[in-house]
């Protein structure tokens, strides 16, 4: 199952800001623009990386007014306006996104619930994608299904709300969400429900009479004051059930290809970061295998090459196709080792015998050597494969899933003239990015 993660940002947003202000925290760059919900909210998109994994991620931002405003003026009309100082790193918080590889959504006329939703009902559909929804809105936990589960984030943890989890708290299906805030309201969205009804009468009413008409259907085994405010307030009730459920047919594009996971754009964040003075995230997005060029040497002679095993060995290709590609060069690598052989030269590899490898892609090698009639080492860990098994972002380029453990290793562009120093020493590189990330992918693929 491939795992999609769907984010509430103006609710990520919004949690970071008054988090910051009510603890009396108020952050600014040194040009004075505030940066207090930015931080928090890069902390928690870090976070959601680390401990979900995705291989598709989205974030929904509401924008302007919507069709419920629309419809109801006074919906969400107690809510203060939104602080300038909040308004003004939205933009912000986009850019960072996009820099970070990931898409985000807001369309005029919805709001992020209903983009999430959408999505979704996407995964409901298919049945090779399961998401979690990470919020504190509750309104969310409708959406929950067998292929949908909610992160419910609360001020010091969260609670991962499945259709089980929800049952045992509520004693209802998820989608009975949408029956309990037309009952017991909504303040905070000005959802005005059934007056003098709160959470236990609606839960208990829910569970006796199932849905919404359920309830009213059966007003005549209802007594006392509730039968009554059930009564007097049905055109609210009703009309809260409307508000309250989200539209699942936003007019975007629900392709998954498009918000797949691709990792952090590093030159570009680091941009940011250093224009918000967020020096904390430099030091993690600015990391590198080593702080100077590695002294690696330029064999000729395959004969004279003695190893220890286990090495990395990784090969550079002149085409993405390794079935019609030829061998620019290898680069080898352990703690003794720092090697590159240029494909000219690479006429023999019985150096490898009884050489266990590492490498990126181990098909590649494999083919490319056996084209050749070259000798074919046996290959202990292919990190392509853990990356693919621990939803990191892998790629034909190495760099992406480089980039995405902070390793600064550039992204190939066909337009740029590398030399031939330059091409190597990136060659090298790569390797140790290889060697170096072994021990802890093998140990989180064993967690």
């Amino acid at each position: 199952m491939k795992k999609v993660i769907l984010v509430d940002g103006n609710n990520l947003m919004f949690r970071s800001f008054y988090a910051t202000l009510y603890s009396g925290s108020i952050m600014t760059n040194k040009e004075g623009f505030p940066t207090n919900a930015l931080y928090g909210f890069v902390n928690m998109m870090n976070k959601i990386i680390t401990e979900e994994k995705p291989e598709y991620i989205m974030v929904a931002f509401d924008i302007g007014k919507t069709f419920r405003h629309e419809k109801y003026d006074y919906y969400k009309g107690k809510r203060d306006e939104t602080p300038d100082d909040l308004k003004k790193q939205f933009p912000v918080a986009k850019k960072i996104l996009n820099a970070q590889g990931i898409k985000y959504f807001e369309l005029a006329g919805y709001e992020a619930d209903d983009i999430i939703g959408t999505f979704a009902k996407k995964v409901d559909e298919n049945d090779d994608f399961m998401a979690t929804i990470i919020s504190s809105d509750k309104d969310l936990l409708q959406l929950i299904s067998d292929d949908v589960e909610v992160k419910l984030l609360k001020p010091k943890d969260y609670i991962r709300m499945n259709r089980q989890v929800f049952f045992d708290t509520y004693g209802l299906e998820p989608i009975r969400m949408i029956d309990l805030k037309s009952l017991m309201g909504d303040a905070s969205d000005n959802i005005p429900g059934v007056k003098g009804i709160g959470e236990k009468t609606a839960i208990k009413l829910l569970q006796q009479y199932n849905t919404l008409d359920g309830v009213y259907e059966n007003l005549d085994n209802i007594k006392g004051s509730v039968h009554d405010k059930l009564v007097s307030d049905k055109d609210n009730a009703y009309m809260s059930y409307d508000i309250a459920t989200i539209y699942k047919e936003v007019p975007i594009d629900t392709n998954f290809d498009n918000i797949k996971y691709t990792g952090e754009q590093t030159d570009e964040l680091i941009e940011i970061f250093n224009d918000l003075d967020f020096h904390s995230f430099l030091k993690k997005s600015n990391k590198t295998i080593e702080t100077k060029p590695l002294d690696y040497q330029i064999i000729d002679d395959v004969d004279k090459i003695t190893l220890t095993s286990p090495v990395v060995l990784y090969l550079e290709l002149d085409n993405d196709n390794y079935h019609l590609a030829n061998i620019i060069g290898l680069s080898i690598y352990n703690e003794n080792t720092l090697i590159y052989i240029k494909g000219e030269n690479l006429t023999d590899t019985t150096f490898l015998k009884d050489i266990d490898i590492y490498t990126y892609n181990y098909k590649k090698l494999y083919s490319s050597f056996k084209r050749r009639n070259l000798y074919i080492p046996n290959c202990l860990f292919d990190t392509m494969l853990a990356g693919y098994l621990l939803n990191y972002p892998v790629k034909d380029d190495i760099a992406y899933f480089a980039n995405s453990l902070n390793y600064n290793i550039p992204i190939y562009d066909k337009k740029e003239k590398l030399t031939a120093d330059e091409f190597m020493e990136r060659s090298i590189n790569k390797s140790a990015f290889i060697y170096h990330t072994y021990n802890d992918l093998l140990t989180k693929l064993k967690e």
